[in-house]
């Protein structure tokens, strides 16, 4: 029997992704991506967001291209969505939504 290694990884987030969080979920995206893998990061249950929480996925998103790794947002809540629009960052969204 052989065992496939994924070469992505996914990483759920949960609660809000504000400006007094952004220091634990940054250590958390810095950690999945440390393992070299391609990140699949889940937003399901995420929320309230601010804009730290948005910059935060910018430069993970960054972070990984320089790395040649691809990161893809899953199920972005409507917070999020709002948060991108109010900073012109609609047209980024789309392009690492899933």
């Amino acid at each position: 029997m052989t065992v496939e290694e994924t070469l992505v990884k996914t990483l759920l987030l949960t609660g809000p992704i504000t400006l007094y969080e952004v220091s634990a979920v940054c250590e958390s995206l810095r950690v999945a991506l440390s393992e070299g893998k391609s990140l699949r990061i889940d937003l399901s249950d995420s929320g309230p967001w601010d804009l730290s929480g948005l910059q935060l996925l910018v430069s993970c998103v960054s972070s990984a291209r320089n790395r040649d790794l691809e990161v893809r947002l899953a199920q972005v809540p409507e917070a999020c969505i709002q948060v991108a629009e109010r900073c012109g960052l609609s047209t980024w969204l789309l392009s690492v939504r899933e």
